[in-house]
């Protein structure tokens, strides 16, 4: 399954140091202009995704809403996670066009897909 290739893949970014995970660390990483890409999970509660909107107000970060929390947080070493972001610009961009790549092959993919580029300007 491809999900499981974009799961692996944000995991490699982790070791790599290159993923900040949960709502209030991704916010403090846009605040302080080290996200190049911010990850939501579809399951994420309306609530978050308002706060997440929120932060990527007038900033040039785009925004993925890829997978479910229990199965982002379990990639990740936590119990659930819904939000993270990525802060190499190399990750970032890989994690775009694995997710990209797929929704356009395949748009009836679940748990995965929908992405959307966040311009608030």
């Amino acid at each position: 399954m491809w999900e499981n290739k974009v799961y692996s893949f944000i995991g490699l970014a982790k070791k790599a140091g290159a993923v900040i995970a949960g709502e209030g660390l991704t916010e403090m990483s846009l605040k302080k202009g080290k996200a190049c890409l911010v990850i939501i999970t579809e399951d994420a509660s309306h609530n978050t995704r308002k706060k997440v909107e929120t932060a990527l107000y007038n900033r040039d970060i785009p925004l993925i809403k890829f997978g479910h929390k229990e199965k982002m947080g379990q990639t990740l070493g936590k119990s659930l996670l819904s939000v993270i972001s990525v802060t190499d610009r190399g990750f970032a961009d890989r994690i775009k066009e694995m997710i990209g790549q797929n929704e356009i092959n395949d748009n009836t993919a679940h748990g995965g897909g929908f992405f959307e580029q966040t311009k608030n300007s």
